[in-house]
Formats: C-alpha cells, sequence, structure tokens
C-alpha cells in the first residue's frame, strides 16, 4: 500500500514538471508529451515480438534442438532488449535534464527574490510587484549561459541516441524480418528452409519506430537550431 501511494504521489511532480509556467526553455511541455508517447509506442511494438520463438518455424523434418540451434543461430543480436535500453535512455535523459534545469532555476529564484526584497525593506509591496514583474528575466537563456549549455547538449544527446538506434533499426533489425533464412549447422545437417510468422506486423514495428526516430531528429535539429539563432543572438544584445 505504501508503494503504491508513493507511485500515485509521483504523479502529480511528473505532471507539474510537464507544464511551462515560464518561458526558461522552448517546448517544455512538448518534450514531455514526445517522451510519454515514445515509450508508449515502444511498448504497443513489442508487443508482436514477445512470442519470437513461437512465430520462428522451419520445414522438414527438424527435431526441437536443431529448431532451437536455427533460431540461435538467426536471432545473434538482441531486438526487445535494445528498444527497451533506447526507451529507458530516452527517457531517463529527458528527466535528468528537467531536474538540473529544475535545480538551477529554483536557486537562481531564491537569489532573485532575496536582492529583489533587500532593496527597499520599507516598500514591500512595490518589491513584491518587482519580483513578479520580472522574475522571468531569471529563465532567460540568453543570460543563463549554463542553463542554455544544458539545453543544447541535451537536444545532442537524444539526437545521438537516435541516429545510432536509426541505424541498428534499419542494418540489424529489418534484415532479421527480409531475408531468406537458412539454416544448416554442424549438428543439425540441412539446409534447412526457415520462416517467420507475422513478418508484416513486425517490419511494421520497426517502421514505425524508424518512422518516430526520424521525427524526434527533427525536433531536436529544429530546436537546436532555434536555440541558437533566438538566445545567442538575443544575448549579444545585452553585450
Amino acid at each position: 500500500m505504501a508503494e503504491t501511494t508513493k507511485l500515485w504521489g509521483m504523479a502529480p511532480v511528473i505532471l507539474k514538471m510537464s507544464k511551462d509556467p515560464t518561458n526558461f526553455y522552448i517546448g517544455r511541455a512538448l518534450w514531455f508529451s514526445i517522451t510519454f508517447l515514445y515509450v508508449s509506442v515502444v511498448y504497443v511494438v513489442q508487443i508482436t515480438w514477445l512470442r519470437l520463438f513461437r512465430d520462428f518455424q522451419c520445414h522438414g523434418n527438424i527435431s526441437k534442438v536443431c529448431l532451437a540451434e536455427c533460431y540461435e543461430n538467426h536471432f545473434t543480436r538482441p531486438v526487445l532488449g535494445v528498444w527497451y535500453t533506447v526507451g529507458f535512455a530516452f527517457s531517463t535523459i529527458f528527466f535528468v535534464m528537467e531536474f538540473l534545469v529544475c535545480q538551477s532555476v529554483r536557486k537562481l529564484t531564491k537569489i532573485f527574490r532575496k536582492e529583489s526584497l533587500g532593496r527597499k525593506p520599507g516598500d514591500t509591496h512595490g518589491n513584491t510587484e518587482r519580483v513578479k514583474a520580472n522574475e522571468d528575466e531569471i529563465f532567460d537563456l540568453s543570460r543563463e549561459k549554463p542553463l542554455l549549455a544544458m539545453y543544447l547538449v541535451y537536444f545532442l544527446i537524444q539526437l545521438s541516441i537516435q541516429v545510432i538506434f536509426l541505424a541498428i533499426l534499419i542494418h540489424y533489425h529489418l534484415p532479421l524480418i527480409k531475408t531468406p533464412i537458412w539454416c544448416s549447422t554442424p549438428m543439425c545437417h540441412g539446409p534447412y528452409e526457415c520462416v517467420l510468422l507475422g513478418t508484416q506486423e513486425k517490419m511494421m514495428s520497426i517502421i514505425i519506430l524508424a518512422t518516430y526516430s526520424v521525427v524526434i531528429m527533427m525536433f531536436c535539429i529544429m530546436f537546436f537550431l532555434y536555440t541558437i539563432n533566438t538566445y545567442l543572438a538575443m544575448g549579444r544584445k545585452f553585450l
């Protein structure tokens, strides 16, 4: 019961992080949605691969031992393990970036409020209005270079992950389905012609993941260029 309460208690925190009450970086809610959708897509498309061994069949009089050996010889690289790892890395990097940015913004907010409230002790109402009016300046990436660098590095890391994942999908996972399967081992003389059931569904799952990776790559490039053009240009104006 305690674990369930703790789990549900995390939901408001995550939802609060997805909101964009300030402008300290662009597309905060959008990236939260992309992360949630990405994990959901990985969870859905992996369903067609859960019974991979049952879908692998070979023609002819072949024993179960030989069938298992043919299966191991064909699927020499992990499929679902790679998908889970990429999905975990994608979401983890996002929440790590969120945590670091929120901690930095919280510290800057405290410093800004102390400095603003300490200017005129007698004018409490005026200081409070000044804090609310100028608080958004803290979240200006053109002035906060560490936050800007963190934001740009986030895009580069996510872009690198998706490029590697797309290459794995195209060059390693897709040939597992498209190439003809012939099995001949020292213990099981063949060759045996083997097939993989549900090929269309498995191919569609790879296409969906590859398409989504391309979309994320495009978002990363667009946000990276937009951030450099906007905040670095704004930063030069203040110099």
